[in-house]
């Protein structure tokens, strides 16, 4: 079995490894971490590069939290230890995106990582939010406030299909931190000056 100080790492890095950058420099754009909102996500990238590139580095970012969850299973411990690690491990994945050390410690706002942890964790929960999530960018068109009215509700969410306490304790931590990440989105809102999404397909 690895070691479980090598997979802590790897489930920082993996969270920390900058998609956004990595596709933007692909479709020969503008640096995400220096444009807009200088968010590596999806967001920044739709209103950047366009839905494809965005489509993309959303995809990436969810990946990174899942299979962080999921490496928990590599670890030699007494069963009723994993979920506890699936939960520390999908955390640290946030945290790397968030504050990732490739991008001194700066990154996007960790809402599809976040879905990519608790996709391995509570899916049906998951495609609630999603679901949410797309009805309230449809009709507002913020991001930001379909993210954070979907950190507020998915605890609830989870304990409605039938999440542990301990994943319904994580999905409360989670959505404090994506309510953190968008303080200045907050701020925005409250003034009236946050920037619309224009709605565009492929």
């Amino acid at each position: 079995m690895i070691s479980l100080v090598v997979l802590l790492l790897a489930c920082y890095l993996l969270g920390a490894f900058p998609s956004g950058v990595v596709v933007s420099k692909f479709f020969k754009g503008a640096d995400l971490s220096k444009v807009g909102s200088c968010s590596v996500g999806a967001t920044n990238a739709y209103r950047a590069l366009g839905p494809k590139a965005a489509l993309i580095v959303l995809v990436l970012d969810v990946l990174k939290g899942f299979i962080a969850v999921n490496l928990a299973y590599f670890v030699f411990v007494p069963a009723f230890l994993i979920s506890i690690l699936r939960v520390i491990f999908g955390l640290l994945a946030v945290v790397g995106h968030n504050w990732s050390i490739f991008l001194k410690f700066k990154g996007g706002k960790g809402v599809a990582t976040t879905c990519g942890v608790f996709l391995a964790l509570t899916p049906k929960a998951v495609g609630v939010a999603v679901l949410l999530w797309l009805g309230i960018a449809l009709l507002t068109r913020w991001a930001s406030a379909a993210s954070l009215s979907v950190a507020f509700a998915f605890p609830f969410i989870a304990y409605a299909y039938g999440a542990s306490k301990l994943d319904i304790f994580f999905a409360v931590i989670m959505a404090l931190m994506v309510v953190f990440q968008h303080r200045e989105n907050i701020e925005r809102l409250l003034h009236g000056q946050e920037e619309r999404l224009n709605i565009k397909f492929f």
